[in-house]
């Protein structure tokens, strides 16, 4: 009965997911800004899932550090998600996605230690630079020309 209620579970995840793919099918390309936007905010979602885990403050203190870079990106997503809706389904399912792909790992804190070291460092200017890296090198979504 548990693997029957975990599989509903993840199939409505996956199919509740607004994710890029659909914003794919709607256009051929998404602007760059938006994608280092959704960078940050994946790693903002590993760290928080990461420091719950492992029972640590650098997400708290990350968060202070950088909460109007942060802030800025969330609301770049907003107006990309076409709304606070939008946005909050997918930063929700970007969430659940995260606590499940660690759910069950023992060793997670060990694994993260290196992300937790980095966080621990970041500022606003080092959080974009880091985002904006990441933006860079993602191959998979078409960036618009800026």
């Amino acid at each position: 009965m548990k693997k029957l209620v975990l599989i509903a579970a993840l199939v409505a995840a996956w199919a509740a997911q607004p994710g890029w793919a659909a914003d794919k099918a709607k256009s051929s390309c998404v602007a760059p800004a938006a994608i280092e936007a959704e960078e940050a905010i994946r790693y903002v979602t590993d760290l928080m899932i990461v420091s719950s885990v492992c029972q640590d403050t650098v997400y708290a203190e990350f968060r202070l550090r950088n909460k109007d870079t942060i802030v800025a990106y969330q609301k770049a997503l907003i107006t990309h998600h076409k709304g606070a809706a939008g946005f909050d389904r997918w930063n929700t399912s970007l969430a659940n996605a995260a606590a499940q792909k660690q759910g069950g790992n023992q060793q997670i804190c060990q694994q993260a230690a290196p992300m937790l070291k980095q966080a621990s460092a970041l500022d606003l200017k080092g959080f974009r630079a880091y985002a904006a890296t990441q933006a860079a090198s993602n191959t998979q979504t078409p960036k618009c020309a800026k």
